[in-house]
């Protein structure tokens, strides 16, 4: 298996991943509430002394009516940044992870790092430069774009642990990932505004560029290519050749033994409808504990780290004790996954006092074995020289359907607020039973596709062995 030591310290992929995910979550707020500052006093001409108590603790009666009026512009111009990045990081996504398959993985762990290194800089940039209009921070993120976006770095990640495991250790592998994926964003979130209150915005940004060149260093010098041997030739051309795409549409429909086609779609759907409900209700949470338990943000925050703390200590053990040393199946654990969420979603829907809202947190533990466990089942049944153009769909899938869950979301929390805040829970639990069903049909249909390839090799191992002994008597006559 390729892989670095340092001494007795054994590199592994996972650490850039913890400090690219930090690097985006501990300026992701930040940008935010610099989007708002600068739409207050550039874009709607307001005093700079009124705008920079937005989103602060010294807030008054004015303040709260002034961030009603800034707000929807605010969000105007995230959202266009949004959909712009979500869109063509998607598209890109479709080209590159057929490239990967065929060129090399660390080309694209490399390439989009300085994308992020440039965009924080001119981030940065943005932030000394006090009289840009808002709408000048979009121009930021084209250093992203044009060099692959975060779908594609994610997406040749998640290849470049299926080419560097094999089928015992890939579940166990996927989790880890996930987890560490989790520790990095929990990290993010936990430690951004105590650095924001400490620094100021160019600062939050310089240090997410360094995070990056960290990554960017550590992937050049201690991450090996996993394609044992990539192609040279036609490397730019590969890129804008649209058979890609055509490829990897055939590729995942393509027709597959014992029914593994219908696993493999049924998986992507799974995880499109999984990340659609995280999505929508993930960005309700706040809004349904602010008009229910009338929580503060101080107490969102607490209860916010406290089930990213959960979600990770969930995903180790499931994936290390359930999966690892009892040995339950990617299949089963996915029922156990899902089944973890529709309890959490309803126990979030009926609370009526503020602990039950830390026992859906804590009932939602197990949810984080999913995604490890779906992508584990998917890298088992498509082979490695196609596994990248599957991902590819799979993350340009959830990165697109994914961006429709907030609006869809939101406006069955409008349309029931007056009614119950948290209906919206139930409708995210209803997903979740479909998904539960979706799990224990993948389970019938790999069970009788089991037994079905064990009795038919029972059988030819019986003919054969008729065969010998009708050999073997007809030689001694």
């Amino acid at each position: 298996m390729p892989q670095c030591v340092i001494g007795n310290i054994k590199i592994h992929i996972e650490v850039p991943l913890v400090l690219i995910f930090f690097a985006f979550i501990v300026s992701d707020s930040v940008k935010t509430n610099l989007i708002i500052f600068r739409t207050c006093y550039v874009t709607l001409g307001y005093n700079k002394s009124e705008c920079a108590l937005l989103g602060s603790k010294h807030t008054d009666n004015s303040t709260a009516n002034l961030e009603k009026i800034v707000e929807p512009y605010a969000a105007l111009v995230n959202m266009v940044g949004l959909l712009v990045d979500g869109c063509i990081s998607a598209v890109t996504c479709l080209v590159i992870g057929p490239w990967s398959d065929r060129f090399g993985r660390k080309p694209i762990l490399i390439i989009p790092v300085f994308g992020f290194i440039v965009t924080y800089l001119l981030l940065a940039l943005f932030a000394v430069l006090e009289n840009l209009s808002p709408w000048y921070i979009l121009l930021c993120s084209i250093p992203i774009l044009v060099t692959g976006g975060v779908s594609s770095y994610l997406t040749v990640l998640l290849c470049y642990i299926t080419d560097v495991t094999n089928e015992n250790n890939r579940g166990m592998r996927m989790g880890v990932f996930e987890a560490l994926l989790s520790l990095g964003i929990f990290l993010g979130n936990v430690s951004s505004s105590y650095i924001f209150a400490a620094t100021n915005y160019s600062t939050v940004f310089l240090l997410s560029s360094a995070c990056c060149l960290l990554n960017l260093l550590f992937t050049m010098f201690f991450i090996p290519e996993s394609i044992t041997s990539p192609e040279s030739e036609g490397r730019l051309k590969g890129l804008f050749q649209f058979d890609n795409v055509t490829d990897l549409v055939k590729t995942t429909f393509k027709k597959r033994r014992n029914y593994d086609r219908c696993v493999v779609l049924s998986c992507v759907l799974m995880l499109t409808l999984f990340i659609l409900v995280i999505n929508g209700d993930g960005a309700l949470v706040f809004l349904f504990l602010r008009e229910k338990f009338h929580w503060s943000l101080e107490q969102y925050t607490l209860f916010s780290a406290a089930h990213n703390v959960t979600w990770v200590l969930g995903t180790a053990v499931g994936i290390y004790l359930l999966h690892k040393l009892l040995k339950i199946p990617e299949t089963v654990m996915i029922v156990i996954g899902f089944i973890s969420m529709f309890i959490g979603a309803l126990v979030m829907g009926l609370a009526i006092y503020s602990w039950q809202v830390y026992a859906a947190a804590f009932s939602r533990a197990l949810g984080g074995v999913l995604s490890p466990m779906v992508r584990s089942l998917v890298s088992k049944i498509v082979p490695n020289d196609e596994i990248g153009k599957v991902f590819a769909l799979i993350v340009a899938t959830e990165s697109l359907i994914g961006m429709g869950g907030s609006p869809i979301f939101t406006a069955i929390y409008n349309t029931t607020i007056s009614t119950d805040a948290g209906i919206f829970n139930f409708v995210a639990a209803g997903v979740y039973v479909v998904e539960i069903l979706i799990a224990i049909g993948i389970i019938l249909v790999r069970n009788v596709t089991t037994s079905t390839t064990e009795n038919y090799s029972q059988i030819v191992n019986e003919n054969d062995n008729e065969e010998r002994s009708t050999v073997d008597v007809s030689s001694l006559s």
